[in-house]
């Protein structure tokens, strides 16, 4: 009883049909999961405001769990089959290559039944019929074994392993994916040119742990050297925005790059890519003397792409609240980093207000002051800001290795076709006469064999009519 009951685990496992619709039910499962906003995959901020422009389809896709899919028991209970699936098939073919690897020398019943099978007649001596046929065998790269009468050869043997093979890597990729996103990290780290930060938890803007990444941070310095909202590369092409970052241990440079769309930095298994940016306008708060109260750079965002940046911020401890507009009125950059800046004037349109009273409403220039009771605000520089993407993922390069290994395996599953041939030589005394049993066969594309087995039998026939040895 417990033996039929493995046996049936072992079918319904290693079932191919099993594998098509998990692997329907993955693809369909990705396809929602892109289409509807997962929670653990954005900020909360962005999700939130998805979910107040979107109301009720917010209410009934939480309903049915599908804003948290991928990280939900469905998904990773389909991914888990799939495994299961993939490791049953993998063992039963990786048994019948091993199997078929050994070889096996063959009788004239199982030849008579294969495809390409073929009799001949001779009356030449036995051990002059097996060197004959090995030697024609040989001639067309064939690895020939004999024992007795009976023939074996074989070619391109590789190629037994290659569904194997292939089905070994899908397992590589999915532990891989698995690896990498237990032990990922991916967060936004907001830096203003010159700012530098280190790769901490605690100055990340919005920050997603694997449970295995341990908070495991480097802690590298990472500087925002220059932001270029228009940039041109070297070559005079146009990359839009840009920043060039500076990456430092123990205040030595382990790397620099500028980064902008489709051209990430990577290091040390990190991989930085550009993301939303704005201005900061330094604003510092001084007393009638001079002398410094506070001051902050603002991070003011453009929210309709008109290159008009603004924001709303307290100003010091004065329980004031203001909110700001500011631009240039010419690009800040030349366009080419080896060329100076351009010529850049600032202008700052500036809202004060008092428990929601507007009491000031004013334009600002760079170096502009203005009034609050017995203190001065001044707009004293302003600066360009950029969140990067980061990505810690160890999993990313064992998955693209796997993916080659496929590519590889794919080569060997169409490229190199095991061939095998099987011989056996029956020898009549009486009637002074020798049957020879030839059959072989290729694994794929056996009509494309074909042509090629029954050359080797025109050979082998012409040989023997000819008595040439």
């Amino acid at each position: 009883m417990y033996q039929n009951l493995k046996k049936k685990i072992s079918i319904f496992f290693q079932s191919r049909k099993l594998a098509i619709v998990l692997i329907t039910l993955i693809i369909l499962l990705s396809i929602i999961g892109t289409h509807i906003p997962q929670e653990s995959q954005l900020k909360p901020d962005v999700y939130n405001t998805w979910k107040t422009n979107h109301p009720v389809e917010a209410q009934i896709y939480e309903t049915l769990g599908l804003t948290y899919l991928f990280s939900s028991a469905i998904f990773y209970g389909t991914v888990l089959l799939l495994f299961i699936n993939t490791i049953f098939c993998t063992k039963n073919m990786l048994g019948n290559a091993l199997r078929r690897l050994k070889g096996h020398f063959q009788k004239k019943e199982f030849i008579s039944r294969l495809e390409n099978s073929t009799v001949i007649h001779a009356s030449k001596e036995q051990n002059e019929i097996i060197s004959l046929i090995t030697s024609e065998m040989r001639t067309l790269g064939y690895k020939v074994s004999q024992e007795k009468n009976f023939i074996r050869a074989e070619k391109n043997k590789l190629g037994i392993l290659g569904t194997s093979i292939f089905h070994l890597c899908i397992l590589f990729i999915i532990l891989s994916a698995l690896y990498g996103s237990i032990g990922r990290m991916e967060g936004d780290m907001r830096l203003t040119e010159g700012q530098t930060l280190s790769e901490d938890h605690g100055n990340y803007m919005y920050i997603n742990e694997g449970p295995l990444f341990f908070d495991n941070h480097q802690k590298f310095d990472i500087t925002l050297e220059k932001f270029y909202p228009d940039y041109y590369d070297k070559s005079n092409t146009q990359r839009g925005a840009a920043g060039k970052l500076s990456l430092k241990i123990d205040g030595e440079v382990a790397a620099t790059d500028i980064v902008y769309s489709n051209h990430l930095m990577t290091y040390g298994g990190y991989t930085f890519l550009g993301n939303v940016y704005g201005m900061a306008p330094l604003l510092i708060l001084r007393n009638e003397d001079g002398s410094v109260i506070s001051g902050s750079y603002v991070t003011a965002s453009d929210n309709d792409d008109s290159k008009r940046y603004v924001a709303m911020f307290d100003i010091g401890d004065t329980g004031l609240e203001g909110g700001l507009m500011v631009y240039m009125t010419a690009n800040l950059t030349s366009g080419n980093i080896a060329e100076g800046d351009v010529e850049q004037t600032p202008v700052l349109f500036l809202k004060i207000f008092d428990r929601g009273t507007e009491i000031f409403d004013g334009k600002l220039g760079l170096n502009d002051a203005v009034q609050i009771g017995d203190k001065y605000l001044v707009f004293s520089d302003v600066k360009y800001w950029s969140n990067f993407y980061v990505v810690k993922d160890d999993g990313t390069l064992l998955v693209y290795a796997g993916f080659g290994l496929i590519t590889l395996s794919l080569t060997i599953m169409f490229f190199i076709i095991p061939k095998r041939l099987w011989v056996e030589i029956v020898s009549d005394e009486n009637a002074r006469r020798t049957e020879i049993y030839i059959g072989g066969r290729a694994e794929r594309f056996s009509s494309l064999y074909e042509e090629e087995y029954c050359s080797l039998i025109d050979h082998i026939k012409e040989r023997l009519s000819n008595g040439t040895n």
